[in-house]
């Protein structure tokens, strides 16, 4: 399925504004806005090849709703889904600052 110019010119303004693509939105899916596409593709961590797929246009704030946390790439390694420290007892203690 192809977007229609209404959606691909949407696209282009949500790479332009987030940097990656440089032009006036044409509404066509041209040279420009393909290599745009892979560079945001890239520069999130998502597989690379310039077309508009899902999650990055849910990353772009495209989508029928956000990207969640654990479909995004980008947050790989983040504290997202740290489990609470836990103590030598073996139950979950919160850190406590030091008071002197």
């Amino acid at each position: 399925m192809r977007p229609d110019p209404g959606r691909i010119a949407e696209i282009q303004q949500a790479l332009i504004r987030e940097g990656y693509l440089k032009q006036e939105a044409t509404g066509k899916w041209d040279d420009a806005t393909r290599a745009a596409m892979r560079a945001f593709q890239q520069a999130n961590g998502f597989q690379v090849t310039g077309l508009p797929e899902a999650k990055a246009l849910m990353k772009l704030g495209l989508g029928p709703h956000p990207l969640p946390e654990e479909a995004d790439p980008s947050v790989v390694g983040s504290a997202r889904s740290a489990p609470p420290a836990a103590t030598s007892s073996g139950t979950a203690s919160a850190s406590t600052p030091n008071r002197r």
